[in-house]
C-alpha cells in the first residue's frame, strides 16, 4: 500500500502542477503576449481532471471527505459496525458503478475514434480516469473495510477540522 500511497500523491501532484503552469501559461500568452493558445485549455482540463479524480482515492484513504458523524458518534459499537457495513456496501457499489460506466466511456469513445477538437487528442484516453479512479476507490474502500472488521481498527478519524455539536 506504501507504493501505491506514493504513486498516487506523486501523480496527482505531478498532473495538478503541470495543468496550473499550463494554464498560467496560457492566461500569459492571451493577455500579456496577445496570442491565444487554444490547445492549453484542453491539455490543462485533462490534467486537473485526471489529478483530481486520483485525488478521490487519497481524500479517501485520509479521511479528507465530508462525513457526518453527529449519530455516528452517538452509536453502540453495534449500531456502529451495521453503519459502516453500510457505508462500505454503498462505497465498493459506487466504485464498482465508475469502474463499469468508466469503462463503457473508453470503449464507445475509442470504437467511434473521438479525438479532442483542437490537438486530435484521442478522448478514450481522457476518459481512462473513470475506470482507474473507481479501480483506486474500490482499493480504498475495501482496505478501510478490512481495517475496521478484520484488524478491528477506528477508521473514522475526523480530518483535519472537526465539528463538535
Amino acid at each position: 500500500m506504501k507504493v501505491l500511497n506514493f504513486i498516487e500523491s506523486a501523480l496527482s501532484g505531478i498532473l495538478f502542477l503541470l495543468g496550473i503552469g499550463i494554464s498560467l501559461y496560457s492566461v500569459f500568452m492571451r493577455y500579456v503576449m496577445g496570442a491565444s493558445q487554444s490547445w492549453a485549455t484542453e491539455v490543462y482540463t485533462m490534467l486537473l481532471v485526471w489529478a483530481i479524480f486520483i485525488g478521490f482515492s487519497t481524500a479517501l484513504k485520509e479521511d479528507k471527505h465530508i462525513a457526518i458523524e453527529l449519530f455516528y458518534d452517538k452509536f453502540g459499537p453495534t449500531m456502529k459496525k451495521v453503519s459502516q457495513a453500510i457505508i462500505f456496501i454503498i462505497g465498493i457499489g459506487f466504485s464498482i458503478f465508475i469502474i463499469w460506466t468508466g469503462f463503457n466511456m473508453v470503449l464507445t469513445a475509442y470504437d467511434q475514434q473521438i479525438k479532442t477538437i483542437d490537438l486530435g487528442f484521442p478522448i478514450w484516453i481522457n476518459y481512462l480516469i473513470m475506470p482507474i479512479a473507481g479501480v483506486l476507490l474500490l482499493i480504498r474502500f475495501c482496505e478501510k473495510a478490512y481495517r475496521f472488521f478484520v484488524k478491528h481498527e477506528e477508521i473514522t478519524h475526523g480530518g483535519d477540522l472537526e465539528w463538535k455539536q
